[in-house]
């Protein structure tokens, strides 16, 4: 498996992984219309994707920030103001790759891109998406706390805040 950079050409790859990944396990749990501006926003330091067999296996993001509501409970938990936090986002793993070891490792690389830009890797995450907490549990991210996130349209979503491990040295 190969991590890099994620190029323009891989947009469309990167935006039915997201319509895939929504269909199968509900995130986003609001996915717009703009799948690919989504992905590949202005609120970006970078992105990534995975590859396996010439295909996009998973897609991860390290945006600038997230919602008010995690950006200040993120900034309390690790003792930072807010423009020191880099959020890790967008992490979409294939179906077809899960349990290969394709969301760890672009989790880490997330991290790692990070810690290189001297900033505190964060990220928040659904309460409901008990997957994806048992992944950032077991790669050592740790519980922050939780927030309520209220959207434009008035919808609501619970997020549980986590706090990154000091990434692996390579």
């Amino acid at each position: 498996m190969l991590v890099r950079e994620r190029a323009e050409p891989d947009l469309p790859g990167c935006a039915e992984l997201a319509r895939q990944v929504h269909e199968r396990d509900g995130y986003p749990h609001y996915l717009p219309g703009d799948v690919r501006g989504f992905l590949a926003g202005p609120a970006a330091y970078g992105a990534w994707v995975a590859e396996r067999d010439s295909r996009i296996a998973g897609h991860v993001a390290l945006h600038r920030s997230s919602s008010p509501p995690v950006m200040e409970l993120a900034s309390a938990a690790a003792g930072q103001p807010a423009s020191r936090l880099g959020v890790v986002a967008r992490l979409l793993v294939a179906p077809a790759a899960r349990r290969q070891g394709v969301g760890r490792a672009l989790l880490e690389h997330a991290t790692r891109q990070a810690a290189r830009r001297g900033l505190c890797p964060v990220l928040d995450v659904a309460a409901d998406l008990s997957s994806a907490i048992q992944l950032y549990e077991s790669c050592g991210w740790v519980l922050a706390g939780a927030v309520t996130v209220t959207f434009r349209d008035g919808n609501s979503l619970d997020e549980l805040v986590y706090l990154g491990p000091v990434p692996p040295a390579r």
